[in-house]
């Protein structure tokens, strides 16, 4: 592929207020990371790889709820949920509420959410605790160079 996904990114909830500012700061930095992440991807072929355009949906608790049932068969709120089209949906309470948990930044903490979603889409994958570390690794590397 020849040029970069355009990241666009949208709010669908109205449990935390997000300013255009604050949404337009994250697709830039959104944006800015699909390099790093490309660079890393695994595989020549990752579903990022050949993507034209991609949408972060960031939504409630109970909005990702239903999504993480339908889509995945798992009751219950999640953070990041991804799909190979393209979509990453992300739920503004959950990256709240562990943003709090960890002491982070709650702006900092959707922008990780952000770059978990487009590593998933690189190929990477979280569900064993090796494969966990290895994305944490590079989350925060990316995060580090693309937020301020």
């Amino acid at each position: 592929m020849s040029t970069m996904p355009e990241l666009s990114i949208y709010s669908h909830q109205e449990v935390i207020v997000l300013s255009d500012e604050l949404l337009e700061k994250l697709q830039s930095a959104g944006n800015a990371a699909m390099p790093q992440v490309l660079e890393v991807a695994l595989g020549a072929h990752s579903a990022l790889s050949e993507l034209h355009e991609m949408e972060v949906s960031l939504i409630d608790d109970s909005t990702i709820a239903e999504v993480h049932l339908q889509f995945m068969d798992i009751p219950g709120a999640t953070d990041v949920i991804t799909f190979d089209h393209g979509e990453i949906h992300i739920s503004v309470e959950t990256a709240h509420q562990q943003a709090i948990e960890f002491g982070n930044d709650f702006e900092c903490e959707l922008m990780l959410y952000i770059i978990h979603g487009l590593l998933h889409l690189a190929g990477y994958e979280d569900a064993t605790e090796s494969d966990r570390l290895r994305m944490d690794r590079l989350q925060q590397n990316i995060l580090s160079k693309v937020w301020r």
